[in-house]
Order: C-alpha cells, then sequence, then structure tokens
C-alpha cells in the first residue's frame, strides 16, 4: 500500500498527516509524521537523535493511527520541543496544539 496524506484536525486547526502502512511488511508497525506549523509529532521508526542533531522540534508518540498518535503520551522530544512548553505527561493532541501555534 502506497503513503498516504490527509488533513489532521487539530483543535481548531489543521497539521498535514503522512502514513506509510507496514513499513517493514505485513503486520509490522506504519511510519506515522503529525506535521505540524512549528515542528512535528513522528513515530517511533524516525529517530529523535538526528532530529536534534539538525535543531528539528520533533516530539515522538506511539501509535498505529492518527487517532493514536494524538490520544497517546508522549514518549520522547527533543530539546527545541522542551522549549516550547511540550512535556512528556502531555498527549498527542496537547503536544501538537503547541506546535500548530
Amino acid at each position: 500500500m502506497a503513503a498516504a496524506i490527509e488533513t489532521v484536525s487539530i483543535g481548531d486547526s489543521t497539521a498535514e498527516g503522512i502514513i506509510v502502512p507496514e513499513l517493514a511488511g505485513e503486520g509490522h508497525a506504519s511510519l506515522i509524521v503529525i506535521r505540524c506549523r512549528r515542528g512535528f509529532l513522528m513515530c517511533g521508526y524516525l529517530s529523535l537523535e538526528k532530529a536534534e542533531q539538525l535543531g528539528d522540534v520533533a516530539v515522538r508518540v506511539a501509535g498505529g493511527s492518527f487517532d493514536e498518535v494524538l490520544a497517546n503520551k508522549v514518549t520522547g522530544l527533543t530539546p527545541q520541543a522542551a522549549a516550547l512548553g511540550i512535556t512528556p505527561d502531555m498527549t498527542g493532541m496537547q503536544a501538537a496544539e503547541i506546535l500548530n501555534r
């Protein structure tokens, strides 16, 4: 199955959601990114370390769909995301709302 780009609702605004289903084959996790105005939410397939090296505002949240990523708790973030006020106790939606301001 090919990658899909969808509009994802973030409170009163929207972001761009990108999903590549079952990257490693059937039964494996999908690669998910939600690109907001000031940074992005990403799944565990992507590297927080690399995002940090590049100076990106990135937040890692586990989930198999956009809804799950927005509902689940943050599992990691770059210092740039922390500087915006994002914390590990937030949900993906709370982080996305900050990233989309």
